[in-house]
């Protein structure tokens, strides 16, 4: 039980991370006032790894999983399967400003999908700098020398790269998979809000 009780505790904070880019993503897109609309779009841009990186979480349950017996596995399996679940979709939802931006900047299909590529491997940047060098959102303002380090140290590590670059094709691979399931589940809720 010690270890529900902890997964509940962690697991609680990085959902709200991740919940946290998606409201900036909302601020950033429904604002009418520009300072509100950088200021937001600056913290999307800082919180959107901790989107994904819910899914490096998962790391956790292969020593958990001998920890605990009978039902407990089943909780924590139901634990795990929901931090999944809220980082596949509010990666996908809290993307959506880029591709706002993007349509905004009227960039042909072609540049778009590059783009958001691109896009992509910034944010396993962002994994890595979180998963492997510890470095927090907030890092960037309160311990700038810190990230900077860190931020060195990942681009002269030929396997910090290489697993920057891993981390780019998953969230690649997430994003073009569950992009418009995504969408369509979010306006069907919509939809059946205003009902």
């Amino acid at each position: 039980m010690p270890v529900i009780l902890f997964n509940f505790s962690w697991m609680s904070l990085n959902i709200l991370l991740a919940v946290a880019a998606v409201l900036l993503a909302y601020i950033f897109l429904k604002s009418k006032n520009k300072t509100i609309k950088v200021i937001s779009g600056i913290l999307w841009l800082l919180f959107l790894p901790n989107t994904i990186y819910l899914f490096t979480d998962m790391l956790h349950i292969l020593y958990q999983w001998e920890q605990v017996q009978g039902f407990e596995k089943v909780i924590i399996a139901i634990q795990f399967a929901v931090l999944q679940v809220v980082g596949f979709t509010t990666f996908i939802l809290a993307f959506r400003p880029f591709e706002v931006v993007l349509k905004w900047l009227k960039y042909q299909e072609k540049k778009k999908v590059y783009a958001i590529i691109l896009f992509n491997f910034l944010i396993a940047f962002g994994i890595v700098l979180g998963r492997v060098e510890r470095i927090n959102s907030w890092d960037v303002f309160s311990g700038s020398e810190r990230v900077l380090q860190a931020v060195i140290n990942i681009v002269t590590s030929y396997e910090l790269i290489g697993l920057t670059i891993l981390f780019g094709l998953f969230c690649n691979f997430i994003y073009f998979l569950l992009r418009d399931p995504v969408f369509r589940s979010t306006i069907k809720f919509k939809s059946t809000l205003a009902k």
